[in-house]
């Protein structure tokens, strides 16, 4: 299912987005939710108690307490990949949004067509994104994880930890890291150490030795991969 949040604070503006996002789910038969929020701070409450996850927020910018550009800064250090579409009456904000890698803007009140538009590029690199997975076996039932759940693989001995981002649970497969990242690729993964490849989406912070990852984690970086790691981190940041 693809969940929706729709952030704004008048009331007008956003029961037209919210009516509009309904009949585009029914007319295109699609498995999504939205959900209404009339202020920045409910939404981030939502995002940050884990109540709700988000795939797309549609974002107003100029709000009352906390305006949209802030919100999305914050939504921006905890999630990676989700897909914000500002609302706005102004756009002088526009150069501001490329720091939260905003997807579009919808100038209010909103063109219905320019709504659709935005959300046929949004839905459609969410799909992408959502069929890039590995499957695994386990006691004879093959278990297929989204590499978007992956925080980081770990080599220990004759096995890769696979750690999920959200349970840190667990997952033993017994391969090398080597064989493990040659059969399921994935343009998210960043090999930093001979035991480590850590998934970009959930890096926090990178510094000269160790990649920090949003729970806190903390990922060494070897000396021999350092290059390479540098480099990736930066394309892949360059192209979010």
């Amino acid at each position: 299912m693809i969940s929706i949040g729709v952030c704004d604070d008048n009331h007008t503006d956003r029961t037209q987005v919210c009516n509009a996002i309904e009949d585009y789910i029914q007319t295109h038969r699609i498995d999504g939710k939205v959900f209404v929020f009339d202020c920045a701070e409910k939404l981030i409450s939502a995002i940050g108690d884990k109540k709700l996850h988000f795939d797309i927020i549609f974002l107003d910018i100029i709000m009352g307490d906390m305006d949209g550009m802030t919100c999305a800064r914050w939504i921006r250090q905890q999630d990676k990949l989700i897909q914000i579409i500002f609302l706005t009456s102004s756009t002088d904000y526009v150069y501001e949004g490329y720091e939260v890698n905003a997807t579009a803007y919808l100038v209010k009140p909103v063109n219905m067509k320019k709504l659709t538009v935005a959300l046929d590029k949004t839905i459609a690199e969410i799909k992408d994104v959502m069929k890039e997975s590995i499957a695994i076996s386990r006691g004879g039932v093959t278990q297929r994880i989204l590499t978007t759940d992956i925080l980081y693989l770990e080599s220990q001995k004759n096995k890769v930890n696979i750690v999920l981002a959200r349970t840190k649970e667990r997952i033993a497969v017994y391969t090398t890291l080597d064989e493990f990242v040659q059969y399921h690729q994935s343009k998210m993964w960043i090999r930093s150490h001979k035991s480590y490849v850590v998934n970009f989406l959930y890096i926090e912070q990178y510094v000269s030795d160790k990649f920090i990852l949003r729970d806190g984690t903390v990922i060494p970086i070897s000396r021999i991969h350092k290059e390479k790691a540098r480099e990736c981190f930066f394309i892949l940041l360059h192209n979010q």
